[in-house]
């Protein structure tokens, strides 16, 4: 008995350094995830200046000299053409990226990361300089994750690897493209893993400071949102701050389901070229009667703080960016919908505080203040991740002051929205995107991969193909205090068949389970299971480890 205890205790000991070495050597390769991240990403966004000065320059030569106009048309033309060939070459880069990416850490997606890397790059590029009212985050996500996937596969590593080094990519990609590397972390736990795992705490944290470094040193230290603000939202107006809260969040859902009818509407269409021409024709028309809805539109924020709009302007921009934005996304090109949906937000900011300042004489100067909380509630309400809303909102305009504030109208307007119904967005495009693929028959990836394989009779791993919807993962989880499984023992659960609870970690120390084992609120659990089963073992998790049990 003696030995058998001794025997447990060192296999124990052996599996914690195990795990330590596992999370420095995440670290490491995060490390050199996030510098190729930050290399491609400040290139992508240098690549997407440029294009949007092509723009710009295209529109004062259609004022100018109106003979050029013909010659601007057939180059949009040719961009929707271009487009979808690219959505024809690698149709995973339709769209923001985000839904494809945490559609893979659920195991219903399999992206060519080469591909994805090339066309989706190319598109965005392309789509951007053409007018279309889309963003660089979703796209840069993607593109980090894709950069996180080719390393791994490039070092054959094990799919729990793999699915680590894609969220350090994804989040790298984040921060670089918003010079937000703690966004960047906490978009990786809070959207794309919705979970704490320390592993992709640490490798996340290193992979987002890497490529924020790097991507600064090329592009430069100016936040993305540059404007001062000098006077912070008195308490006597924290009635204006929840009411904003509670319009943003109403506000968040109508514009769910507003980007919904417009993908529906483009749907109807059998050719991408068709889709998107529509939108690059509106787009050469909005040069002659409105450019300021053109593009993400990222640089109107500042004019919007500085009061520079009337109300009637204010409420015409929200209508038709709100309307182009949806409708730009809605043809499936290549482009996310952070930028121009904070963009939108901050119209509303400005719009609620020249509201407030005609109606009830709240000073001007506050408007400053109610953009940036409007463009972290608009977040909230849309995405349904608060924390990272806020953090993003902060360090992309380099202020504090706005804090209590911005905690407050994102609290109140994730709760509207959720009252509601609303569905998150990405939930929602990933849902979308899911029950397209089976109405096709594609469904999940379900083809041969070239893996190391341990063989018994050589002793010894070998090359061997094994179905990518076989191949072997652990996820990690935990047991909330006070959920339905607290308190119970492991064969309550109900795992999919094939799936199994590995490990479970408690104050520190490793147990070893059966289905006898009582699980506590605060354990840590690690399951093992098939590619194939993830999103059906999340489920599980979800419902019976992390949801309050009311009963």
């Amino acid at each position: 008995m003696a030995a058998k205890r001794s025997l447990d205790k060192s296999y124990v000991v052996r599996n914690i350094r195990q795990k330590q070495r596992f999370k420095y050597m995440l670290i490491l390769e995060g490390i050199a995830v996030g510098s190729i991240v930050g290399l491609v990403i400040a290139l992508f966004r240098i690549m997407i200046v440029k294009a949007d000065q092509a723009r710009q320059m295209a529109v004062h030569l259609v004022k100018v000299k109106p003979i050029y106009a013909f010659a601007v048309l057939l180059v949009l033309i040719l961009i929707a053409w271009i487009l979808d060939k690219l959505i024809r070459f690698e149709p995973d880069i339709s769209g923001s990226g985000i839904p494809q990416i945490e559609g893979e850490l659920k195991g219903l997606e399999d992206q060519n990361w080469r591909k994805v890397l090339i066309a989706k790059f190319a598109g965005c590029v392309l789509a951007i300089g053409g007018g279309l009212a889309l963003g660089r985050e979703g796209p840069s996500i993607q593109l980090g994750g894709m950069i996180g996937k080719g390393f791994a596969r490039r070092k054959n590593a094990l799919l729990t690897e793999e699915r680590m080094l894609m969220s350090c990519g994804a989040g790298a990609g984040l921060a670089a493209a918003f010079g937000a590397p703690l966004a960047g972390v906490l978009f990786a736990l809070e959207e794309l893993h919705k979970n704490f795992s320390a592993e992709v705490l640490v490798s996340t944290m290193a992979a987002s400071a890497v490529a924020d470094y790097i991507a600064v040193n090329i592009i430069g230290l100016r936040p993305v949102f540059d404007f001062d603000v000098e006077h912070r939202i008195p308490l006597r107006l924290y009635w204006a701050v929840v009411l904003l809260g509670v319009i943003l969040g109403i506000l968040g859902v109508l514009y769910n389901k507003l980007l919904d009818k417009m993908q529906d509407f483009f749907d109807k269409f059998d050719s991408k070229f068709i889709s998107i021409g529509i939108m690059l024709v509106i787009s050469f028309l909005m040069m002659f009667i409105y450019p300021t809805v053109l593009g993400s539109g990222n640089n109107l924020v500042k004019v919007i703080s500085d009061g520079k709009f009337t109300l009637m302007a204010l409420a015409v921009l929200f209508v038709a960016k709100l309307f182009f934005s949806t409708g730009s996304f809605g043809t499936g090109t290549p482009g996310g919908i952070f930028l121009p949906l904070l963009v939108i937000g901050a119209i509303t900011g400005g719009l609620y505080s020249t509201f407030l300042s005609t109606a009830f004489g709240v000073e001007e100067y506050y408007i400053k203040g109610f953009v940036i909380i409007a463009m972290a509630g608009f977040f909230s309400a849309i995405v349904r991740a608060p924390i990272t809303g806020v953090i993003l909102i902060t360090e992309m305009t380099g202020n504090f002051m706005t804090l209590l504030s911005l905690v407050s109208a994102s609290l109140v307007a994730y709760v509207v929205a959720d009252l509601l119904g609303g569905e998150p967005v990405y939930d929602q495009l990933m849902h979308r995107r899911q029950r397209k693929k089976v109405e096709s028959g594609s469904g999940t990836p379900d083809h041969d991969y070239l893996a190391d394989v341990y063989s018994k009779s050589d002793k010894k791993y070998v090359k061997k193909r094994i179905s990518v919807r076989e191949r072997k993962v652990v996820i990690d989880s935990s047991i909330h205090i006070g959920s339905m499984m607290d308190g119970h023992k492991v064969m309550e659960l109900g795992l999919p068949e094939g799936s199994l609870i590995v490990s479970v970690m408690r104050d520190g120390k490793e147990v070893i389970p059966n289905g006898s084992t009582i699980l506590n609120g605060g354990d840590d659990l690690e399951i093992l299971c098939r590619l194939k089963d993830i999103a059906a073992t999340e489920a599980v998790l979800d419902e019976k480890c992390k949801a309050i049990d009311t009963d």
